[in-house]
């Protein structure tokens, strides 16, 4: 693999070094792999599962035409990926269509599958057709996300997060965990290049898509410590854990806050894994994530070891730009005699 060096052109944003795939040649038809080195936490080997999923609809995409853009995904996680070893995406072209095309992704990892998604394109069509419209709109009264001069350097290093979060909050804290609604601002770091177009713009919301999503579900139970935090919980751009707002209760961080009595919660979730995630664009042409996008994450179930959350993304001006879904695996803790049990994910 080359061009693994840490210094980006100005011309490029972080998220996008994360996007960009090239044909693995010597691997046959149709196959790619990442052109630079994967993102990942200091000191983790495992990646973000938000690079599988834009890395596969950036591999699709380089299947389909032009006028096509990407309208749902599905995906499914398999394997837990390394960022220490190359991945590569086997694209089938599974059909060609006047209006839609179908391309069904598998990404391998030292020839094990870790990944699976199938991806459906759809021709865009002209504004003056006349079509059903209709959208939720964006939540009133969420306060809007404070201007910072961070965003402006695209030569960050790749060791950071390539995007940018501005959490709001939780609405409801005291009622049923499905009235409850997670809110946070998100945009990528830098503006996506000319070169990278709209399909940059798709693959990166991808990418964030994945980003404080499942947490939703124990936090909307108002367990907030975890055994192993999630990569994506994280300070925002200016260090804070929260804007102010009238209607929302700031959702508690301990592992950030360094609380000293994390491992003496009541409860403390000790795996959490996503297990399925689906993407729907609303808004292919319109979109922009190098500008604030506001995501609304719900839950509407959990048993058996696993629960559902929904997320819905709008820009500022109130478009839906995406709505997605994701099924995950969240179990507490065990807890025998006073002594901790953090090794769930051995028993699966």
């Amino acid at each position: 693999m080359d061009d693994m060096t840490s210094t980006l052109p100005a011309t490029e944003t972080p998220i996008e070094r994360q996007l960009e795939v090239k044909p693995a040649i010597d691997a046959g038809p149709d196959v790619f792999t990442h052109r630079h080195a994967l993102w990942h936490p200091q000191g983790a080997r495992g990646i973000f599962g938000g690079i599988t999923i834009a890395q596969s609809l950036s591999a699709a995409q380089e299947t389909i035409a032009p006028e096509f853009d990407a309208h749902s995904m599905h995906c499914t996680f398999v394997r837990a990926g390394s960022a220490m070893d190359t991945i590569h995406y086997h694209v089938e072209r599974v059909r060609d269509g006047k209006s839609y095309s179908l391309r069904a992704v598998k990404a391998f990892q030292n020839d094990r599958t870790i990944f699976l998604a199938t991806i459906s394109f759809a021709r865009a069509l002209p504004e003056s057709i006349t079509n059903l419209r209709h959208a939720e709109p964006k939540p009133p009264m969420v306060p809007k996300p404070q201007a910072t001069e961070v965003d402006s350097d695209n030569n960050e290093d790749v060791s950071k997060t390539p995007y940018m979060n501005q959490s709001v909050g939780m609405t409801h804290i005291t009622s049923d965990p499905c009235h409850k609604r997670m809110h946070q601002w998100i945009k990528t770091r830098g503006k996506i290049s000319s070169k990278g177009g709209s399909r940059a713009h798709l693959a990166a919301l991808a990418f964030m898509s994945d980003s404080y999503f499942l947490a939703g579900l124990p936090q909307s139970h108002n367990t907030w410590s975890f055994v192993n935090p999630p990569i994506t919980e994280f300070y925002d751009c200016e260090g804070r854990l929260g804007l102010a707002s009238p209607i929302h209760t700031p959702i508690p961080r301990p592992h950030l806050q360094g609380s000293q009595t994390v491992s003496n919660q009541p409860r403390r979730v000790g795996m959490m894994v996503s297990l399925d995630h689906s993407i729907y664009f609303h808004q292919a042409r319109h979109l922009k994530v190098d500008d604030w996008l506001l995501t609304e994450v719900q839950t509407h179930w959990a048993g058996q070891g696993r629960g559902l959350v929904s997320q819905k993304i709008w820009d500022k001006d109130g478009t839906l730009l995406a709505s997605c879904i994701q099924e995950g695996i969240v179990r507490l803790e065990e807890r025998s005699n006073g002594l901790h049990q953090s090794d769930i994910a051995s028993r699966l």
